[in-house]
């Protein structure tokens, strides 16, 4: 389908298959297809594969990822000569229903592309589409930690920077070195 894989653990593009014994997803009967996609999977279909007739999931959310301090980007290699760090490269971005807080979307965050413009730009920046739109969605930014590491996604980010497009880049390292802090709803 041209997805890369997910760093969300039910979707069927997770880098690793449940151990034997264990099945994370709904269990396979006469109603449902064994293998079932989860809506992260969706999501990233409807993105790659844009239907011109939806008027529904049409919804996006961008934004960006930025640094309690920017001394903490001080650390992280240039992506080529001049050209610093100045986003959270690798950050894992969700967007989960509002109301049951299951996952909808998720990508990885840190950069944008425009290739009218090369390099890429590791900016913070993420993009979610693809979305309901009127939906209400709470929003979640990990370091890629614990089951899924920057390793798993490694064809994601060595093909951020092209070799055949002048000028080229060198990715940073994914930073899954930073703190989550979570404010209080008012």
């Amino acid at each position: 389908m041209g997805l890369d894989h997910s760093a969300v653990i039910r979707s069927m593009m997770f880098p690793f298959a449940p151990p034997p014994g264990q099945y994370l997803g709904y269990r396979p009967d006469g109603s449902i297809p064994d293998g079932p996609l989860a809506d992260d999977d969706r999501t990233g279909i409807r993105a790659q594969y844009p239907d011109p007739n939806d008027t529904f999931n049409v919804g996006a959310i961008r934004g960006r990822i930025v640094p309690a301090s920017p001394f903490a980007l001080a650390t992280l290699a240039a992506p080529s000569p001049g050209v610093p760090v100045t986003g959270m490269v690798g950050a894992h971005v969700v967007a989960a229903d509002a109301d049951t807080d299951s996952v909808i979307a998720g990508t990885l965050g840190g950069w944008s592309c425009d290739a009218a413009n090369p390099p890429t730009q590791f900016d913070d920046s993420f993009d979610l589409e693809r979305l309901l739109v009127g939906h209400s969605y709470n929003l979640y930014a990990r370091p890629l930690v614990g089951l899924a590491l920057p390793g798993d996604f490694s064809d994601v980010f060595t093909g951020l920077c092209s070799s055949g497009v002048a000028p080229t880049c060198t990715p940073p390292p994914v930073n899954a070195n930073f703190n989550v802090r979570i404010l209080p709803t008012q």
